[in-house]
């Protein structure tokens, strides 16, 4: 049983037992009311019926008594008496009797020719108190009357109920009709309601499926999320969830693809060195004693080849160190004390080269001096790589808007675009203006460890020629005013 129909049977159910009670309570109150109006009447009329009783009993025939409400005495507008008292009204259809103290019939009275009087037990007295009941289709008041020489008299009134009894029948046939023709209406009106209103979740049922449908998931699609209503709100929940989902999807396909991507570069860069050491072995093994080989040139490559395989490792062991995302080993470092060793180091490995530094003042960060050396190392290797033997290299610190930043300029041939949207990738390597004999990890290391500091790694093409590098590196809270 779906939703809608469980929530339209419980709205029926609960104004089917509402509309019970009250028709139950409001029929109970009119039926009380009636009858309460109908015995005051009955008592109204006991001195008018038992007058006229006592005068028939009495004198042995009718006098002027009790008429109908149009004016007749049988309620069907026959002659007045004359003479006598005035002729009061009483209901039609109103029977009388006077009884002795046996219970036996004096006398009756009967105001109705069409109507069928009442049947009263045989033996019916007034026993010295007034008493009301129902027979058949009359209110019956029993109640002591005049006596006639020792014996007590009891004089019986009886009204028809007709008027009370077509009333209440007509109460309850517009209760019933008037009640399921409300019940109607407002099941069809809850239907419509609720189909609406419940529309959305079977479109969000229906979003679900579509997800999952086939081959492929595409968490792309969406849920109706509109309006402030409890169903707007779950919408914009799912929304919400399958947002982060398709994000956390999208990262391990990202991540995945990269994966696939590094083992397969790692692999490619780890075969290089090993097939040369592979093949000198080999040469060697070959060769034996012959004299004309050169084996210390043999070993000395041997030597080179598994120091370039060992550093690969070394860088690789880092990446993944910094992957894990632990946090750094903290503690105050001077940019500008760094950036100077590193510009030490260029001028000792490449003497020719022109390797200036701009840092006026100490840029002192907290993080792991390790690991920012080797960016800073890595900045600068990167410059004397990749540029044109005796081209200026510049390298200058600065603290800006909170900021520590250390740059690296070249004057080499600049990067172009897509270079620059992948500079900082694993083992990628630029156009052949560009290209030297690293693997490609040195660029990568510098943005794992500023990400590991919190910080970014920029490249962009310098003012004129060149390229640019920046490392940025969030200043401590205590030393954050800007400065130029």
């Amino acid at each position: 049983m779906t939703l809608r129909v469980r929530l339209v049977l419980a709205l029926l159910t609960l104004l089917t037992i509402g509309l019970a009670i009250f028709g139950v309570a409001t029929y109970s109150f009119y039926s009380r009311s009636q009858y309460k109006r109908l015995d005051d009447q009955v008592r109204a009329s006991m001195p008018l019926v038992s007058q006229e009783l006592d005068h028939q009993a009495g004198r042995g025939g009718p006098a002027q008594g009790p008429q109908g409400r149009d004016g007749g005495r049988d309620g069907q507008g026959g002659p007045r008496g004359q003479g006598g008292p005035p002729p009061l009204v009483v209901a039609p259809g109103t029977y009388g009797e006077l009884r002795d103290s046996s219970g036996a019939v004096i006398t009756n009275l009967e105001l109705s020719t069409t109507a069928t009087p009442p049947t009263l037990p045989a033996k019916l007295t007034a026993n010295g108190h007034q008493r009301l009941f129902d027979a058949g289709d009359y209110r019956v008041l029993v109640a002591p009357g005049p006596g006639f020489g020792e014996q007590d008299q009891t004089v019986v009134v009886a009204v028809p109920l007709t008027d009370i009894t077509t009333s209440l029948h007509r109460l309850l046939y517009v209760e019933i009709t008037g009640g399921v023709a409300l019940l109607l209406v407002l099941s069809l009106g809850s239907w419509l309601i609720l189909r609406r209103g419940l529309h959305p979740l079977e479109e969000m049922a229906s979003t679900a499926r579509s997800i999952t449908a086939g081959d492929h998931v595409d968490l792309s699609q969406r849920v109706p999320a509109e309006g402030p209503t409890e169903v707007g709100q779950l919408g914009l929940a799912l929304n919400t969830m399958l947002d982060d989902i398709e994000d956390a999807f999208n990262e391990r396909e990202a991540t995945e693809q990269r994966l696939r991507q590094f083992l397969a570069d790692a692999s490619h860069e780890l075969r290089t060195p090993l097939t040369s050491i592979q093949g000198f072995a080999e040469l060697f093994r070959v060769s034996g004693e012959d004299a004309q080989v050169d084996l210390p040139t043999i070993l000395r490559r041997i030597e080179q080849e598994s120091g370039r395989m060992e550093g690969l490792v070394e860088d690789l062991l880092l990446l993944a160190r910094l992957d894990q995302a632990r946090p750094p080993d903290k503690q105050p470092v001077d940019l500008a004390v760094i950036a100077a060793d590193a510009c030490s180091d260029a001028v000792a490995v490449a003497p020719d080269r022109s390797i200036t530094l701009d840092a006026p003042e100490p840029v002192v960060v907290e993080g792991d001096e390790a690991h920012i050396r080797q960016a800073v190392a890595n900045l600068v290797t990167n410059a004397l790589a990749h540029t044109p033997e005796g081209s200026p290299i510049e390298v200058s610190t600065r603290r800006v808007d909170g900021t520590a930043t250390i740059s690296v300029r070249d004057h080499g041939p600049g990067l172009d675009g897509d270079a620059q949207a992948h500079v900082f990738d694993r083992f990628w390597q630029a156009d052949r203006s560009r290209t030297g004999t690293g693997a490609g990890l040195g660029l990568a290391i510098v943005a794992a460890i500023a990400t590991e500091h919190g910080g970014t790694a920029e490249a962009h093409n310098a003012n004129g020629e060149g390229a640019e590098f920046t490392l940025a590196l969030p200043l401590p809270e205590r030393t954050s005013p800007s400065r130029a």
